[in-house]
């Protein structure tokens, strides 16, 4: 019950001040903290197919410590090559991966 009143008031509140704002209005929303996209770092595998590298995590203990591969593979997608073309992204190149939806994404030119 309480809870349902102070969300009441908080709205209230935000009515208020977007009423009482001049200008530019702005918006904004909360996720939990379990809705962030979370990156990790990989190391190209082998080409799948077109701009499809097959990919595996790698950890990295610190500054000048070679990543280690842990992990299994997945298929992830170079959003920075054309989709209707061989990708020409280099057999053991590092990125950063995050899973948009379904898929794992990186951008890495070329």
């Amino acid at each position: 019950m309480s809870d349902n009143i102070a969300q009441s008031e908080q709205q209230q509140f935000i009515e208020r001040l977007s009423r009482q704002s001049t200008g530019l209005n702005e918006s904004a929303f909360v996720t939990s903290a379990g809705g962030r996209t979370i990156g990790f770092a990989a190391k190209v595998i082998s080409k799948f197919d077109y701009n499809h590298y097959n990919v595996k995590a790698v950890e990295v203990d610190g500054a000048g410590s070679i990543p280690v591969v842990v992990g299994s593979q997945v298929e992830a997608v170079n959003i920075a090559e054309p989709f209707l073309s061989q990708g020409n992204l280099p057999v053991g190149s590092y990125v950063i991966i995050f899973k948009i939806g379904e898929y794992y994404c990186f951008y890495a030119p070329v």
